[in-house]
């Protein structure tokens, strides 16, 4: 079986909480919400869930524990869709934690438990590169996606990136190659910042090379695609109502992508990743209020009064 698709990143089990302000050192703050359970997570898994949601024929390279949390993600990964030959369980290790903190602002504090993944060792042997069209590096621990990336680049799989500004991911000598390596590339405002930093340029279109792709994310503000046939902005698409923005980025990534696979031009993957972000912000956790084709069409057309068709 062809896959579309290889993501990786941190998995994470999410605890996301409400609380009523942001505290300070020494400062005490109180969880408005709370749960003992947490829901599914990790960017890279985010966008293989929800891209399996829409048809496209994906897998997900991942290192989770061999405990309750790990076993359960893998399965639930299966019942979705996702192809799971490169997940691996990690015997005597526990899954990675993510505790994000929200205040009334939208503002987050964030806690994250590397776990299993943060122990992974190498080698790295990906199974069925020679069966993959393309490779989506995330956040992740930096040794494993060094290593996934030098397998995708050495089976000539396009890469593509999704940035974080996190340096114990993607460490400054990381930033270079991976920008040079990849087709697209996916990042927010910071993120750009980020990385036009490292890089000691003052633009993104400078660092581009006229193969390569890159949508910069605003939030409420849409979206810019840098491609070879100039820039286009779109705009976001706003939520029936609004619940929690955890994962909306991931929303994007994966509604550009399947636009992508199946053909469509920049301008419409980007408004497809702006619908599938609206959806993700409706629901608490970043898979749980994910669309099929079917929905993420129809708000299409409802918000843009047009078929990409």
């Amino acid at each position: 079986m062809t896959l579309d698709l290889l993501t990786t990143g941190y998995p994470s089990i999410d605890f996301i909480y409400n609380v009523s302000r942001s505290p300070q050192e020494d400062e005490t703050a109180i969880l408005e919400t709370f749960s003992s359970s947490g829901s599914y997570g990790g960017c890279g898994l985010n966008v293989a869930v929800a891209l399996a949601a829409l048809g496209i024929e994906v897998g997900t390279a991942a290192v989770l524990g061999e405990d309750p949390e790990g076993l359960g993600y893998e399965q639930y990964l299966r019942s979705k869709g996702v192809k799971t030959d490169n997940v691996i369980c990690l015997p005597g290790s526990a899954t990675s934690r993510t505790y994000v903190f929200l205040n009334s602002a939208g503002r987050y504090q964030l806690f994250f438990y590397p776990g299993a993944a943060g122990e992974w060792k190498p080698p790295l042997s990906l199974k069925g590169l020679e069966n993959t069209r393309a490779c989506l590096v995330t956040v992740g621990a930096a040794p494993y996606n060094q290593a996934f990336v030098d397998e995708a680049l050495a089976a000539k799989i396009p890469l593509f990136w999704q940035l974080k500004s996190d340096v114990q991911a993607y460490p400054p000598e990381q930033l270079d190659r991976f920008m040079r390596a990849s087709k697209l590339m996916f990042m927010n405002e910071a993120e750009c910042r980020y990385l036009l930093g490292v890089l000691g340029a003052a633009r993104l279109e400078d660092l581009l090379k006229d193969d390569q792709t890159a949508i910069l994310t605003h939030g409420i503000q849409g979206s810019d695609v840098y491609c070879n046939t100039g820039l286009v902005r779109v705009p976001a698409v706003p939520p029936g109502h609004f619940v929690d923005s955890t994962g909306a980025g991931d929303g994007f990534t994966a509604g550009y992508l399947a636009g992508h696979f199946k053909g469509f031009t920049p301008q419409a993957c980007a408004r497809l990743g702006a619908v599938l972000a609206s959806f993700v912000i409706e629901a608490v956790g970043c898979q749980t209020n994910l669309p099929g084709w079917v929905q993420l069409t129809e708000r299409y057309q409802a918000f843009f009064h047009e078929s990409f068709i």
